[in-house]
């Protein structure tokens, strides 16, 4: 059997993945059974699709393949002939043989599958393909999958409450249900999570939203207060990044608010219009060199740390 999974969403693949492992191999031989390969070339490609018949079970063999799609560092491209000889051998897979073609994209990337690639059609037509999209804070499937995680965990969440799980966590599935987790030990025996649960016990996680708006008034205090609390489970640069990410987008609007409408803004930034006006509200009072300066102060403030001048 042949899969192709691709997207941005890894915690979900990594969950399907998981799914099938439990389902394909015996965990009598998972040792010998279970395979997972890093962008392998030509030869080894062939190798692993020729993959004999064991007498001991199903094989599960799990083939990230991000080089074979994308223009990165050590791409790997294959010639027609071989293209050829792929298509080949994928239609002779014996039963026992399953293998996953696994394209992960960066979370917050514009990158996309090339679908004109041979390889690409090849694994469309024989493999069953899911994508794994990145869900966006706004998105409907966000808000039933928590609750749905919610459940699994003995947990009530009533909507307004898991809206404001979002809001403070945004729409990292993983570091979402690793918090679903803290809340069920914090508030036990207790099941029904409430809003001041979600505020005392989540703190300390991605919540680079609150960061920006306490920087955004100045807030000195507070915005030094969260970035500590971030960096307990947070690498700093990684934050940093987000907010370079964050305060880049609030630039863009803030510049389009000038002759663009919060529809034409939404409408640009694939975002939901009560977002923009609400970024909007927040930017009112904030000048455009502040923005600036503030996005000076990010960069300058990575490159010291990445040279050594500053350490945390």
């Amino acid at each position: 059997m042949l899969y192709f999974y691709h997207g941005q969403e890894d915690y979900l693949m990594e969950t399907e993945l998981h799914k099938l492992k439990d389902k394909l191999v015996d965990k009598s031989f998972l040792s010998t059974n279970y395979r997972v390969y890093d962008n392998p070339k030509f030869a080894e490609l062939m190798d692993i699709l020729r993959t004999p018949s064991l007498m001991f079970g199903s094989i599960l063999a799990v083939i990230s393949c991000e080089k074979y799609f994308f223009d990165t560092k050590g791409k790997i491209n294959f010639d027609d002939k071989e293209i050829k000889q792929i298509e080949e051998t994928i239609q002779t897979i014996p039963d026992t043989l399953n293998i996953v073609f696994v394209c992960k994209i960066e979370r917050e990337s514009t990158k996309k599958i090339d679908t004109r690639r041979k390889l690409y059609k090849i694994l469309t037509k024989y493999a069953t393909v899911t994508e794994f999209p990145e869900w966006k804070p706004y998105s409907k499937e966000l808000p039933s999958w928590i609750q749905k995680q919610a459940k699994q965990k003995d947990l009530i969440m009533a909507s307004d409450v898991t809206q404001f799980l979002i809001e403070r966590l945004g729409n990292n599935l993983r570091i979402i249900n690793a918090e679903l987790d803290k809340l069920k030990l914090a508030i036990y025996p207790t099941k029904a999570v409430k809003k001041e649960d979600i505020q005392n016990v989540c703190t300390s996680t991605e919540d680079i939203f609150v960061l920006t708006d306490y920087i955004l008034k100045g807030d000195k205090d507070k915005a030094l207060l969260e970035f500590q609390k971030l960096c307990t489970n947070k690498h700093y640069l990684e934050i940093l990044a987000v907010l370079q990410t964050n305060f880049a987008k609030l630039a863009s609007i803030k510049v389009d608010s000038v002759n663009k409408s919060p529809f034409e803004i939404a409408s640009k930034n694939h975002l939901p219009e009560f977002i923009v006006k609400k970024q909007l509200e927040k930017l009112k009072k904030v000048p455009m060199d502040r923005l600036i300066q503030i996005r000076k102060n990010l960069l300058e403030a990575e490159y010291r740390v990445k040279t050594g001048e500053m350490s945390f």
